[in-house]
């Protein structure tokens, strides 16, 4: 991957800061949605994706076994067979890697190494989607099935575990990249205490239910480890690689967790009011299985009588929701202020990312972006847009 830092990043950024009617005061307004990510960064999810075709390359038998890993990243179908590039099926933003591709431009640090913690980051969150589809019972991602639905949960849970073992591996090519023993072991440790972290978060995950005696902040702790803790793991690798001082280092941990929490509270949003051609899954899935995300909790705990009863019993259990119940829970919400007290939590979170961006007193393109990623996580709460 060439490190054309400037204009790579400059290329990257699309629309203007402020976006077509918006301002930068107003970041609900920006051009840049969740769903215009691939087309935003295409070049570079483009590049990004030939790296990892050509990792998942190296590796022929079984057969089978790397042919379910390869449709989970898109780059086969459901017979297994390889796809050419132009016709990959849907997949995820990358909003990993493009964050680490970001902030590895922003410090100089090779494109070698880049590569590398582009594609561990990318496949640890990949290893955690296998294994979430199995635990939450999903069976449609990107809008297409997941490899549980197509392949069986044993397999499944194998294709998981490989993608954690790759990680590792790819993570010691930073050896052959002027990478000394200790910062590398260092690298190791924080990737490490990030998996362990996740799986902490996922466990409550699993736990919580919409209708539990769960608190917000029980809830948020939860979102810290299973969501945020992937983008302070970038923050952290990246200053340990480029030998960044305690209060930068500091800095970017704040923006990574920032990031993390505000992704998280967008995509229960999105899980809510989005529509589903938009949303890649089902709409309403915390619903039917009883999980915990953040309007549901507000709204159990601030909610009408028969919508608690709704959410506890008469939609739990069910497929899918179809579209009258989907729209009460909607109005149900909204006339309980869970829409105003998701948008205050999103907000507060948008607030402290862009301080902590603003804190690296770093203005060249990468920030640009920054922000606009920023940007358009917050335009998730703009309920039913």
């Amino acid at each position: 991957m060439r490190d054309d830092t400037a204009a790579g990043a400059a290329a990257a950024t699309g629309p203007s800061a402020a976006g077509e009617g918006g301002s930068a005061g107003d970041p609900r307004g920006r051009a840049l949605k969740l769903e215009a990510l691939h087309r935003h960064f295409e070049a570079q999810i483009g590049a990004f994706d030939r790296e990892l075709v050509a990792y998942f390359g190296r590796f022929e038998e079984p057969r089978g076994h790397y042919g379910m890993i390869r449709y989970h990243f898109g780059y086969a179908d459901r017979d297994l067979r390889g796809l050419p590039e132009g016709d990959f099926l849907a997949r995820g933003k990358r909003l990993r890697p493009i964050l680490a591709m970001l902030f590895c431009r922003m410090f100089h640090l090779s494109p070698d190494i880049a590569r590398i913690l582009m594609m561990a980051t990318e496949l640890m969150h990949s290893a955690s989607l296998a294994h979430d589809d199995i635990e939450d019972k999903d069976s449609v991602r990107w809008g297409r099935p997941t490899v549980n639905a197509l392949f069986g949960m044993e397999r499944a849970i194998n294709v998981g575990d490989a993608l954690v073992g790759m990680v590792y591996q790819v993570l010691l090519d930073l050896r052959d990249h002027e990478v000394p023993p200790g910062p590398l072991l260092d690298v190791l440790g924080v990737f490490n205490a990030t998996h362990l972290r996740m799986c902490e978060g996922q466990h409550w995950d699993l736990t919580y239910t919409c209708d539990a005696d769960v608190s917000v902040g029980d809830y948020l702790e939860m979102v810290s480890r299973k969501t945020a803790s992937p983008c302070v793991c970038i923050a952290d690798a990246i200053s340990i690689l480029a030998g960044l001082p305690p209060a930068t280092r500091e800095t970017l941990r704040r923006f990574g967790e920032s990031l993390g929490m505000l992704y998280q509270i967008c995509d229960d949003i999105r899980g809510i009011w989005c529509e589903p051609d938009a949303l890649g899954r089902q709409v309403g899935q915390d619903i039917c299985q009883q999980r915990a995300s953040l309007p549901l909790l507000y709204g159990f705990r601030h909610g009408s009588p028969p919508f608690r009863e709704a959410l506890s019993v008469k939609l739990a259990g069910q497929q899918a929701l179809e579209g009258e119940d989907l729209e009460y829970i909607r109005r149900e919400l909204n006339a309980c202020g869970a829409d105003v007290l998701c948008h205050r939590d999103a907000s507060h979170h948008f607030q402290n990312a862009t301080a902590a961006l603003a804190a690296l007193g770093k203005d060249g393109p990468e920030s640009i972006v920054l922000r606009e990623l920023l940007g358009a996580c917050f335009a998730s709460v703009d309920f039913g847009a």
